[in-house]
């Protein structure tokens, strides 16, 4: 039997009064922890992204990437990290979500490995698979933004 598409199964949440699987509950959890952790990345970097990116620029300037380019995204990457972490939170856009943040982590993956930086690597590794979960399991999003408003429009279930 095929799989339902994870979009229509993203949008819909369970039906009231339908218990929820432990699958579910699972994706749940793990979407709640991974949106909070990038979301928090984020957030207690926008206040002063000038420092965070100095900080980024020294720490890459015996690597091949042009201070200029680890600079703009550094500047940037704050603001990436806030966005993409509430979108996973609230279930905004789910799977583009989750696949702006796979993209992310390896982005992140690749600056580390140039600075040989190899436990955070493997951290970032953890990062990655924590992704490919939620993706792969896209299908048990409940209580997403997608779902209200999926359920919301007029025809809906």
């Amino acid at each position: 039997m095929k799989p339902p598409m994870q979009d229509e199964a993203t949008r819909n949440p369970a039906p009231h009064g339908a218990r929820l699987e432990d699958r579910h509950l699972a994706h749940g959890v793990l979407r709640l922890v991974l949106g909070l952790n990038i979301a928090v990345h984020g957030a207690v970097r926008v206040s002063a992204p000038g420092a965070f990116a100095d900080t980024l620029v020294q720490g890459f300037a015996g690597t091949l990437l042009p201070g200029w380019s680890v600079r703009v995204f550094a500047l940037g990457l704050p603001f990436i990290e806030l966005g993409v972490g509430l979108a996973i939170l609230l279930g905004v856009r789910l799977r583009a979500s989750l696949v702006a943040g796979g993209l992310v982590i390896a982005m992140l993956t690749f600056g580390e490995s140039l600075r040989q930086q190899w436990s955070t690597v493997g951290l970032q590794l953890g990062y990655a698979l924590a992704y490919f979960v939620l993706l792969l399991r896209a299908a048990d999003a409940r209580f997403t933004v997608d779902g209200w408003l999926a359920s919301s429009r007029p025809g809906a279930r």
